[in-house]
C-alpha cells in the first residue's frame, strides 16, 4: 500500500463498504419480510437516495468547516449505533417500517458526511505523486464491495435476520479503531473571506457591507460550484458522466430485461450484475496504465464509442453478447471518474475539498434518476433495442465536440496536469491544529521525519480570497510547477465519489 494512513483507511472501508452493500439489500428485503408490502420496502432505498441527495452540499460544507478526522469517528459511531439498533429491532421483532426508514436516511446522512471528510484526509495522507495510484485503488475497493456485498448480505440474511446488520455495525466499530491510528492534522479554513464579505488579514473590516447569515451560509454551500464552472475541462467531463449515470441505470434495465426474457429467468440478470462488477473492478485496477498512456481527450473519446457501440449489444437478449457488452462499458468507467476525482484532488484547495467535491457528484447524478424510467418507456413502445439506440445516440455528442472546438478539447487536455504541493503551514498555524491525540503518533514512515504527521497546508490567504470571490487566484509558485500527468509514476486511489452508474454501483464520480 501507499503509507500506513492510507493503508489504514483503505482496509477499514473496505469493510464498511461490503457491509454497507450487504445492507443495502438486506434492509429492503427485511422490510419486506416484516410488514409484506413492496411499496414499503422501495420506500427504504427511495428515502436513502433523497436523503443523499439533499445532503451532498451541506455535508461538503461540514467537512470543510471541522475537523475531518473527527468527522469520520463521529460518523463510524453513529452508523454502528444506528446498525445494531436495527439488529436488535429484527432480534425482538419491532422492525417496523418508520424505524427502518428513518435507520436507513440516518446512516445515510451520516455516510454523506463520511464521504468528504475521508478525502480531505486521504488528500493530506498521500504523496502528491502516489494520488493517481490511490484513486484507483479506492476505485477497486468500491467495485469489490459492490460485486460480494449483496449476495452475502442475502446469504446473512438467510442465516438469520439480524446477523447482517451486526456485521454492518461492528464493520463500523472496526473503523473507527482503524481511523483513529490514521495520522492527521487539522487545518483551520481562513477565518474571513472575500466571499463571505468580512475582512481579511489587517484592519477590522470596516466598511465591508454587512453579509446576512442566511445568504452568507448560501454563498458558502456554492462556492464549489463556482469552482467547477470556472474550468471548462472539468465541466465537460462532469456533463460527460451525468449522461453516463444516466445510461448506466438504462443499460443494466436493457440487459435484464432481455437476458430474462420479461423477467421468467431471473439467474440470467444476475449474471448481467456480476459481469458489472468484474468490469468495474478490472476498470479499476487498469486505470492507472491507461491515464499514465492516454490522452484524457482520447479516454473520453473511447468511452464514448465504447457506449455507442455496446447498447445495442446489451440489448440483444443473448446472455454471453449482454454480459460482454455491460463488462465492456463499466471498464471504461473508473478512468473517466478517476479524471475528476484526480483534479479535485489536486486542483481544489484544501477549504474547498468537500464542497467541490459535493458540487461535482450533485452534478453528475442530477439527471440519473430519469435513466430506469425512459427506458421503460422506450422498451414498452419501441422494444430494447430501438430503446437501446435512442438512449446511446447522445454520446456522439461528445465525439463532436472534441473533433470540432480546439479551446474546449485543450482544456480537457489539461485535466491532464497537476500542481505541486502546497506550501508548508506557517510555524504560528501548529498551536492551533491538529488533534491531541496524534501527537503520539509516528506517522507513515516514508511520509516525513519520525514523530511528523503528513501536512498539507492551503495557498496562502491572498489566494483564497481571489478565488472564493469568483476570480482568479494571484499567481504562486504552485501555478509554476506544475506537471503533466503522464510523468507520475504508479497506478491510482483515495477520494472515490466516482464509479460506475450501474446497479449498486456508485455513480460517476
Amino acid at each position: 500500500m501507499i503509507n500506513r494512513s492510507f493503508t489504514l483507511i483503505w482496509v477499514s472501508q473496505a469493510l464498511s463498504d461490503v457491509a454497507s452493500e450487504m445492507t443495502s439489500l438486506a434492509l429492503p428485503l427485511a422490510v419486506l419480510a416484516a410488514t409484506r408490502s413492496a411499496v414499503d420496502a422501495a420506500l427504504v432505498a427511495t428515502v436513502v437516495g433523497i436523503a443523499q441527495l439533499l445532503a451532498k452540499l451541506p455535508s461538503g460544507l461540514i467537512a470543510d468547516t471541522y475537523n475531518r478526522k473527527a468527522l469520520m469517528l463521529l460518523c463510524d459511531a453513529g452508523r454502528a449505533a444506528v446498525a445494531l439498533l436495527l439488529a436488535c429491532a429484527l432480534a425482538t421483532g419491532n422492525l417496523t417500517t418508520i424505524v427502518a426508514v428513518g435507520s436507513a436516511a440516518t446512516i445515510a446522512l451520516f455516510s454523506s458526511v463520511f464521504g468528504p471528510a475521508e478525502s480531505g484526509v486521504l488528500r493530506q495522507a498521500v504523496p502528491l505523486e502516489r494520488r493517481r495510484e490511490a484513486i484507483t485503488r479506492n476505485i477497486v475497493r468500491s467495485n469489490i464491495a459492490i460485486a460480494v456485498g449483496p449476495p452475502l448480505g442475502g446469504l446473512l440474511l438467510a442465516v438469520g435476520a439480524p446477523m447482517a446488520f451486526v456485521a454492518d455495525g461492528c464493520s463500523y466499530l472496526l473503523s473507527l479503531v482503524l481511523v483513529t491510528r490514521v495520522a492527521y492534522r487539522h487545518i483551520p479554513r481562513p477565518k474571513a473571506s472575500a466571499a463571505t464579505g468580512t475582512g481579511t488579514g489587517k484592519g477590522t473590516g470596516a466598511g465591508v457591507a454587512a453579509v446576512s447569515p442566511l445568504r452568507s451560509t448560501a454563498t458558502e454551500l456554492t462556492l464549489g460550484f463556482g469552482w467547477v464552472f470556472r474550468r471548462s475541462g472539468l465541466v465537460v467531463l462532469v456533463v460527460f458522466a451525468a449522461y453516463v449515470n444516466l445510461l448506466g441505470r438504462s443499460i443494466e434495465l436493457l440487459a435484464a430485461f432481455g437476458v430474462s426474457h420479461d423477467g421468467a429467468h431471473p439467474v440470467s440478470a444476475g449474471l448481467v450484475l456480476t459481469a458489472a462488477g468484474v468490469g468495474g473492478i478490472a476498470g479499476g485496477l487498469c486505470a492507472g496504465w491507461i491515464l499514465k498512456r492516454l490522452k484524457p481527450t482520447t479516454i473520453v473519446a473511447a468511452a464514448s464509442v465504447a457506449w455507442l457501440l455496446m447498447m445495442p449489444c446489451a440489448s440483444t437478449g443473448d446472455e454471453l453478447t449482454s454480459a460482454v457488452a455491460v463488462g465492456l462499458v463499466v471498464f471504461s468507467l473508473p478512468s473517466v471518474g478517476s479524471l475528476v476525482g484526480l483534479t479535485i484532488s489536486v486542483e481544489a484547495p484544501t477549504h474547498l475539498q468537500g464542497r467541490v467535491g459535493g458540487a461535482v457528484t450533485l452534478l453528475a447524478i442530477s439527471i440519473a434518476w430519469a435513466g430506469p424510467g425512459l427506458t421503460g418507456f422506450l422498451i414498452a413502445g419501441q422494444g430494447p433495442l430501438t430503446a437501446s439506440v435512442v438512449l446511446a445516440a447522445p454520446m456522439v455528442v461528445p465525439l463532436i465536440v472534441l473533433a470540432a472546438s480546439p479551446r474546449l478539447r485543450a482544456a480537457v487536455r489539461k485535466i491532464g496536469t497537476v500542481a505541486a504541493p502546497d506550501p508548508e503551514p506557517s510555524s504560528g498555524d501548529a498551536g492551533d491544529a491538529g488533534d491531541a491525540g496524534d501527537a503520539g503518533d509516528t506517522g507513515d514512515g516514508a511520509d516525513g521525519a519520525p514523530g511528523a504527521a503528513p501536512v498539507e497546508e492551503d495557498v496562502m490567504a491572498h489566494a483564497y480570497e481571489s478565488a472564493d470571490a469568483g476570480g482568479t487566484p494571484s499567481p504562486s509558485p504552485v501555478a509554476a510547477a506544475r506537471k503533466p500527468l503522464d510523468d507520475l509514476p504508479g497506478a491510482l486511489g483515495p477520494f472515490t465519489m466516482l464509479a460506475l452508474g450501474l446497479g449498486r454501483a456508485r455513480p460517476l464520480p
